[in-house]
């Protein structure tokens, strides 16, 4: 039975987009327990695979079993749970699970009367991320990447007034990501003859640093930045996230961009080698430049925002200038705290747009004037958010704490304190807006526990909003303390063995 787990995470989502779809017709109610019902599959298949790799290693699951016969040579389509993705397929599927309850209500108040297909494009929105996270084949990673997209545009536009517009901004520069990749994949799949990732990573040393490989590094690369929002292809995300609805933002922004940042990642460490990276001319102190201004950018602009799903999106830029700059130190700590960071931050961010959530479903309103006396209003919801922004800020026990530990660490092993500074500073600036949150919405208004002072009646959001939230929340903690088993069980797995310690 365990050998059919990796298809399984990818079926559960994708049968249940299309059902989803044709019970839009007949009765659109069922569409949620529907997509439900597959993100279950596809959560406990990913959940049950984390122990599987850790004990026995990857597992690889060829469609039609072509690949098991010699004379097919590479002719079937192989999909592969290893060390470096098995952690990512968990968290892609389990916050999907978590955000499908979570957004049922926003999806009813928000979206009365065109809710009809969003969970089905819901589901495939799942489904491509999934895809993109299993497969072994650089072309199928393409696939699902386009149907990730198409599933974004589309979840984006369901919003109102300048949602439209956001979606299309979304779409040209999603479109030029997808070209440039696909360009990329021309290039390797001339000189190696083949789109396996294992087959490519085994062709690859021989053909030594081939201008052809290295021009279609480049563009792999160029087209993954594109869809992760690395600065400087960053301009997009803002207003996409932003003017989506809010069920939408709170699934896209903690999964796409990680997603992206996973690709570039399986590129680097597993279709080329941290080895190439080390001797191509000059890219490497490029890309760590630009993940420092990519920090700095994103942490100013995340100060001087007055919305708070803004702030949110600006606070989702800075952190992948985090796990940009981590891969590409390039050495033992930098890449354990990138490959860890997309996990954490994956779940940091979905905690953050989960609290946002809740703060616009009850007030109706994301700007930061309208949170007075927020904190006596929904204490529990708020209590989740400071939480939360701890753990971005980077305080222990949280998960934040030890990804910026390791990358920091890295850093200052390589000598880059550029990058070691803005880290610092990002941390700082997110300090900065949480005292600036607490004391518009705890110190703004009349306290009630002084006597003659008005009650403040609490309004909180939904249980089934607020429950997600806080498990979430919770989750960040639970994260930060399995960090070890985490690292040395899996992560340090997934390393080159070849990596400066």
């Amino acid at each position: 039975m365990t050998e059919q787990l990796p298809i399984v995470i990818i079926l559960g989502p994708l049968l249940a987009a299309t059902v989803a779809a044709f019970a839009a017709w007949i009765h659109p109610k069922a569409s949620h327990p529907l997509v439900v019902t597959g993100l279950v599959a596809s959560f406990a298949a990913a959940l049950k695979l984390v122990f599987v790799v850790a004990e026995k290693g990857a597992q690889k699951y060829w469609l039609g079993g072509w690949g098991a016969k010699p004379e097919h040579g590479v002719v079937g389509i192989q999909i592969t749970v290893d060390h470096l993705n098995t952690l990512l397929l968990a968290a892609v599927s389990g916050i999907a699970l978590l955000t499908a309850l979570y957004a049922k209500r926003l999806v009813n108040t928000e979206l009365p009367g065109r809710q009809r297909y969003f969970y089905a494009l819901f589901a495939l929105l799942i489904t491509g991320l999934l895809g993109i996270g299993i497969t072994g084949d650089i072309f199928n990673l393409y696939v699902f990447m386009e149907i990730a997209a198409l599933s974004s545009y589309a979840l984006i536009a369901y919003g109102k007034g300048r949602a439209y517009m956001a979606a299309f901004n979304y779409l040209i520069m999603g479109t030029m990501g997808a070209c440039l990749y696909l360009l990329g994949v021309g290039f390797v799949f001339i000189k190696t003859g083949t789109l396996n990732i294992d087959n490519i990573s085994a062709a690859l040393p021989a053909l030594g640093q081939g201008q052809a490989l290295f021009v279609g590094f480049v563009l792999i690369l160029l087209g993954a930045w594109a869809k992760m929002a690395f600065f400087p292809f960053h301009g997009w995300l803002p207003n996409a996230y932003t003017h989506a609805p809010t069920a939408s933002a709170v699934v896209l922004a903690p999964l796409a961009t990680k997603v992206a940042v996973y690709t570039m990642l399986r590129v680097m460490v597993t279709v080329y080698s941290i080895d190439y990276i080390l001797h191509s001319p000059g890219i490497q102190s490029v890309v760590l430049g630009l993940s420092s201004i990519a920090i700095v950018v994103g942490s100013f602009f995340s100060l001087t925002q007055t919305n708070l799903k803004m702030i949110a999106c600006y606070v989702v830029l800075s952190e992948i200038g985090y796990m940009v700059g981590g891969a590409w130190l390039a050495n033992e700590p930098g890449l354990t705290g990138a490959v860890y960071h997309v996990v954490a931050d994956a779940a940091m961010t979905s905690a953050l747009f989960m609290a946002v959530g809740c703060i616009v479903y009850r007030l109706g309103q994301a700007q930061l004037d309208d949170l007075r006396g927020v904190f006596f209003k929904m204490p529990v919801t708020m209590a989740a958010f400071v939480v939360t922004m701890a753990a971005l800020i980077g305080v222990p026990p949280t998960c934040g704490f030890f990804s910026k530990w390791y990358l920091i660490q890295g850093a200052a092993q390589s000598g880059v304190w550029h990058f070691v500074a803005a880290l610092l500073l990002s941390s700082l600036v997110k300090a900065i807006i949480l005292f600036r949150i607490v004391e518009i919405g705890y110190n703004r208004v009349p306290h009630p526990s002084v006597d003659g002072n008005p009650a403040i009646p609490r309004n909180e959001a939904p249980l089934s909003m607020l429950i997600p939230t806080v498990a979430m929340a919770l989750g960040l903690i639970a994260l930060g303390l399995a960090t070890s088993p985490l690292v040395n069980t899996i992560i340090a797995k997934a390393l080159p063995a070849t990596l400066a310690p």
